[in-house]
């Protein structure tokens, strides 16, 4: 069902991105600058992408795509009451829906040459299989994926709508299983695109920017006013760098503009922004990873794990519920969390441990380590961390250290191997992965283990600064006291 749209050959490639720009430039009232183009950047791993044949200066129009091009619920020809049933769900399931039902269409949906240039098979997260998944050994972005809970979803939902009506949706199939399976997969596809390519379509005529739609999973439910989705034809043909990016879509009443936000040289690729994502949420949504995204990379820390290392287990006992009520206040302001993300600590920014701690992880270290009868730990300067509360943090980290199977060094060790061609990408994987995919996992897990041994040295220097400062405290106060004592003796001899 998906193979008809699968990877083409280089002469096939090169006949569908001239179909895609001849679609794109008729009759659609697009509007498209001659200093750019297609082209093929495969061999960069990098599909598609927009080159400069001519410089660009800043704030110059790129293309412009209008509403009507761009594919939503409302610009298919999807009847209406296919969704009667769905309720208020919001806005990913009727655009999964509608993408299926135009690629379903084949040539006689409208955007039957876009679909010809987007892919079918996808390397985020979702498509990995367990052997893959395991690469990422302890990384939290493992609990983000949802693949089960967005299959549960669609048979509940949008899977009874599309078989209720095969002349919308049809597919092979003998048996209501075969449908559904087909039906699930068809769903992954264009919840995929739907993550890697949709933008957020504002409803409202100012000129706000679109930004890609960053969702949490393939079926995430959307508030009211939030914006809706949409895939918008060639602004998806650009491909993303957090440090070259050089271009933004900007909305307007009737149009959605790609404009410039940066000079651009002739031959340079013309990059969007997915914004500060770090790798494994880049991996996650996006299938890929780069190293211009490192400087976003995070590590997370459960909050199970924090309680575990402070001793805060659940009980009856009077610790236990004197613990709880201090949990109830940080819940009442918002502080407790199932994990809490530790970025990357960057010089000359962070400079020592309380530069580099979160807000909200620092404040639940303070209600774990505080021995305060009352609420005093709460009214401590917010930039003081005490020994108390690094102690615990490293405790931490040095737990979530050991979750990863494998050392820092050595995962170190087999990238360097990679990057001079010591070693291939086919010797690091097996008959059960793909070799990116297992490449791609080192790199993420890489990025995590830095950030803990990062942190950890903080916390280390943290720590013995802290030791000796109150020792010299000590010191002095002895001395001052054996001093007060001396002169004391004096004055009772003379006397």
């Amino acid at each position: 069902m998906l193979s008809e749209y699968s990877a083409p050959t280089a002469q096939d490639f090169a006949q569908k991105t001239t179909n895609f720009l001849n679609w794109f430039t008729s009759s659609h009232d697009t509007r498209l600058s001659s200093k750019i183009q297609l082209e093929d950047l495969r061999s960069q791993h990098a599909g598609r992408g927009a080159v400069a044949t001519q410089d660009i200066e800043e704030d110059e129009e790129l293309f412009a795509v209008p509403r009507n091009l761009v594919l939503t619920v409302p610009t298919s020809s999807i009847p209406t009451h296919v969704f009667d049933s769905l309720g208020d769900i919001g806005s990913w399931p009727p655009l999964i829906v509608t993408i299926i039902y135009e690629y379903l269409r084949r040539e006689a949906s409208p955007w039957y040459p876009y679909f010809q240039v987007l892919p079918t098979a996808f390397d985020s997260l979702m498509f990995w299989n367990d052997q893959e998944l395991a690469q990422l050994q302890a990384s939290a972005v493992i609990e983000k994926i949802g693949r089960a809970g967005a299959e549960e979803s669609w048979k509940e939902t949008i899977i009874p709508v599309m078989l209720k009506h095969p002349e919308l949706f049809p597919i092979s199939g003998s048996s209501d299983g075969e449908k559904i399976s087909t039906l699930i997969s068809l769903a992954h596809m264009a919840g995929s695109l739907i993550m890697a390519y949709a933008f957020d379509i504002d409803h409202d005529d100012d000129d706000d920017k679109s930004q890609p739609a960053n969702q949490e999973d393939e079926f995430e439910e959307d508030d009211e006013d939030e914006p809706s989705k949409g895939m918008v034809p060639f602004a998806d043909m650009l491909n993303a760098d957090a440090d070259r990016n050089n271009a933004r879509l900007f909305q307007e009443s009737d149009f959605l503009i790609m404009k410039s936000t940066k000079p651009i040289k002739a031959g340079d690729q013309i990059f969007n922004d997915y914004g500060p994502l770090p790798r494994s949420d880049l991996l996650r949504m996006y299938g890929y990873v780069t190293e211009n995204y490192s400087q976003y990379d995070v590590v997370e820390i459960s909050y199970d794990l924090l309680l575990e290392v402070a001793n805060k287990n659940p009980g009856k006992d009077a610790a236990s519920q004197a613990w709880q009520k201090r949990a109830d206040q940080l819940d009442e302001l918002g502080l407790l969390d199932d994990g809490y993300a530790i970025p990357r600590p960057s010089e000359p920014e962070v400079k020592e441990l309380g530069d580099a701690i979160p807000g909200q992880l620092h404040m639940l270290l303070r209600a774990l380590a505080s021995h305060d009868q009352d609420n005093g730990w709460m009214n401590k300067p917010k930039d003081a961390v005490t020994i108390e509360e690094a102690a615990l943090l490293q405790a931490a980290l040095t737990k979530r250290l050991t979750e990863y199977s494998t050392t820092l060094e050595s995962d170190r060790e087999l990238l360097q191997r990679l990057r001079n061609g010591d070693t291939t990408l086919e010797e690091i994987a097996t008959p059960d992965t793909k070799p990116n995919r297992v490449f791609m996992a080192l790199q993420v897990r890489v990025g995590e283990k830095e950030i803990l041994h990062q942190m950890l040295a903080l916390c280390r220097e943290h720590i013995s600064r802290k030791t000796q400062e109150i020792a010299t405290t000590n010191g002095s106060n002895k001395r001052k006291h054996m001093s007060d004592n001396n002169q004391q003796s004096k004055k009772t001899a003379r006397r």
